[in-house]
């Protein structure tokens, strides 16, 4: 029997701590501080699960090995078993789960430290400038609100199915240098590569900083993995690679006086281009020291105010319905015996989290002495969500695309920024 230590070692996760809960760098999104939690035993019994506090990646250490090793599919659980079965009995063998003081060599990865802003943005510029965005991808985002000229202007493109080594390739001859770029590693046949596989095949949206330069890249999943839709692209723990850090994106007037905070990297893009207001996109909504300091940064740029756009799950009905994740509700023993009578623990969770992540943006901004306001939408009476809109790009999608239902747009172009006929929505300073 193994458990998670022994996919750690090998998977060459970097360890910071030791015993049965242990910290180590996170493979997704490169935390070095400790926030990727890997837990063997919990309360007596079996855990084999990690869980990190800064991007929110979590499973099972099968979900750790099918997620990083590319294994997708119905049967990626049953296969990642196989691999990590075949693989452990080929070299040293497995330990006992209750074993903490295993001391034998792990696979050391010798990555590079991620470069600098300047030259991150070159070469991600460039990659843009080699690929190409599908007929598909187009559509899914004017589905969102995005019209075509805003899909170009934000430099959407599709991750590549192939050919991966040859972009690679020709960026090394055009004389850019991939050490150190979030994405890049060198591959097994020790030639340069960039970490996309089958089971991260998607949208890469770039996450822009506050000078407009492309910081680095997040992938909308054309197939989601356990409820995850977005992935950073990184090359953590793998040889002369590098993390994401997972930086806070901006779009909009760095010199505005007022700036929107939402989550996520798309969706900022999006409400910008429904209103033309200035958008802070955090990675998640507990990321608030790099948040903190974009704000800090702004303020020298004179902003005056801050208004809080997190998803309406800070106000969601956190009754059991059966009606959260399909990941979740499907493995719940109690959803049946608790339907419309208890509170399920996993909404508890989410609602918590977003709100930690609300009280964080109105003390950075309490510090910062920057007035904050919260905004609230699509509530019922009692200030519930209503269910509805979960994110402002989408409450101000639906209300903007009726209206042009009406008039016949084609979604071609959007030459003027519709704030006039945005839906309205509650607001309360913080």
């Amino acid at each position: 029997m193994f458990n998670i230590s022994d996919v750690a070692n090998l998977l060459g996760i970097k360890r910071l701590t030791e015993g049965n809960s242990f910290n180590v760098v996170c493979p997704f999104c490169g935390d070095t501080r400790g926030k990727m939690n890997f837990r063997i035993v919990k309360d007596g019994e079996l855990a084999n699960t990690y869980h990190c506090f800064k991007c929110g990646a979590h499973g099972n250490m099968l979900t750790l090995y099918a997620d990083l090793m590319g294994i997708c599919g119905v049967d990626r659980y049953k296969i990642a078993y196989r691999e990590i079965k075949t693989a452990l009995h080929e070299g040293a063998g497995c330990r006992n789960s209750y074993d903490s003081s295993f001391t034998g060599t792990m696979t050391q990865i010798e990555e590079e430290e991620t470069a600098n802003l300047e030259k991150r943005s070159q070469i991600y510029q460039r990659l843009i400038e080699m690929l190409s965005l599908s007929e598909t991808h187009r559509r899914k985002l004017m589905d969102r609100g995005l019209t075509s000229n805003q899909i170009e202007v934000f430099h959407f493109r599709s991750t590549p199915v192939h050919g991966t080594e040859g972009l690679a390739r020709r960026l090394i001859k055009e004389g850019y240098s991939l050490a150190g770029i979030p994405g890049f590693y060198m591959n097994q046949n020790q030639n340069w590569d960039i970490a996309l596989y089958r089971n991260n095949q998607g949208i890469l949206c770039p996450a822009y900083s506050i000078s407009g330069k492309i910081e680095g890249f997040q992938i909308r999943l054309d197939a989601p993995h356990d409820d995850k839709k977005y992935l950073w692209l990184s090359s953590t723990n793998k040889k002369r690679g590098a993390g994401s850090k997972s930086p806070v994106s901006f779009v909009g007037n760095p010199f505005d006086k007022t700036v929107r905070v939402t989550e996520g990297i798309l969706k900022p893009i999006v409400a910008h281009a429904l209103s033309g207001y200035s958008f802070l996109g955090t990675p998640g909504v507990n990321q608030y020291k790099s948040l903190e300091k974009a704000l800090a940064v702004l303020k020298e740029n004179g902003l005056e105010m801050v208004m809080e756009y997190f998803d309406m799950d800070k106000f969601m009905d956190i009754g059991c319905y059966g009606d959260y994740k399909s990941s979740t509700c499907g493995k719940c023993q109690n959803k049946e015996r608790y339907y419309g009578r208890k509170i399920c623990e996993e909404k508890r969770k989410k609602r918590d989290q977003i709100r930690a992540g609300c009280c964080r943006l109105y003390e950075s901004c309490d510090r910062l002495k920057l007035k904050c306001i919260r905004k609230t939408w699509d509530q019922r009476e009692d200030g519930i969500w209503a269910g509805n809109d979960k994110g402002i790009d989408d409450y101000w999608w639906s209300g903007l695309k009726k209206k042009e239902e009406q008039i016949g747009y084609d979604g071609m172009d959007r030459t003027i920024h519709h704030r006039s006929n945005l839906p309205s929505y509650g607001t309360r300073v913080a």
